[in-house]
């Protein structure tokens, strides 16, 4: 999967989520603030099934305003309830109908939470990713082209996939000016390179002369798609 693709859904994610839950948030704390606050009776509780097994329910109640009219008004309530229980509501003083019963307020708060780990994380991953493909522009560019010894390819077990670990090809190399030896690393692919090297005893990588550590592989004997994780 191509990098951007998974910052891009995070980030998705995110916005859906907060389309969801800060209006919500937003209007019961703002009934709980300004509102008028009082007692009523349930009239009606139905049921609304959701997803996963989730359960909200519309709930009507009829109370009395300060200057004696009889009302009635509908709003969701996370928890189960029945007809004649007395609750306490918050409703719109220049409209009654608009009321809530604030026992969402932490619920969609926690939501909007996740929502801003998922879009924020989202934006990390979009800016790591971008600012990597910058780096790795610049050493093409702009840095020094070894040909490093392939080593071999392997499974990469950190992603615990069993059977479905990515492939990954190892290099080393020699830096004659201090014989030291780095090894490179290509990125995770799903599909096996081995298939693709053709005989290639050595590739081509690109380093950065004063701190060998910072390089970029040149795998473009693979194939384009995306065949690549993270």
């Amino acid at each position: 999967m191509k990098q951007k693709i998974v910052p891009l859904i995070l980030v998705a994610v995110g916005c859906i989520i907060f389309a969801f839950t800060i209006p919500v948030i937003h209007k019961s704390v703002k009934l709980k603030r300004h509102g008028v606050s009082t007692e009523g009776f349930v009239q009606e509780s139905k049921r609304i099934s959701h997803s996963k097994g989730a359960s909200t329910y519309n709930v009507t109640v009829s109370f009395t305003t300060p200057d004696g009219k009889s009302l009635t008004a509908t709003a969701s309530k996370r928890f189960m309830i029945s007809k004649g229980d007395k609750v306490t509501i918050w409703y719109d003083k220049d409209d009654p109908q608009v009321m809530t019963f604030g026992d969402s307020i932490g619920y969609n708060t926690r939501g909007a939470i996740f929502g801003g780990i998922f879009f924020f994380l989202g934006i990390y991953l979009f800016v790591r990713y971008f600012s990597e493909d910058i780096k790795n522009k610049q050493l093409r560019k702009s840095g020094m082209k070894i040909s490093a010894e392939f080593v071999s390819v392997y499974r990469n077990d950190k992603y615990r996939m069993g059977p479905n670990n990515p492939w990954v090809i190892k290099c080393k190399w020699v830096d004659n000016r201090n014989n030291r030896e780095y090894l490179f690393f290509s990125k995770d692919y799903t599909i096996d390179p081995a298939q693709y090297l053709n005989g290639r005893y050595h590739i081509d990588v690109y380093i950065n002369p004063s701190d060998p550590s910072k390089y970029y592989m040149d795998a473009s004997f693979m194939p384009e798609g995306n065949n690549t994780i993270g």
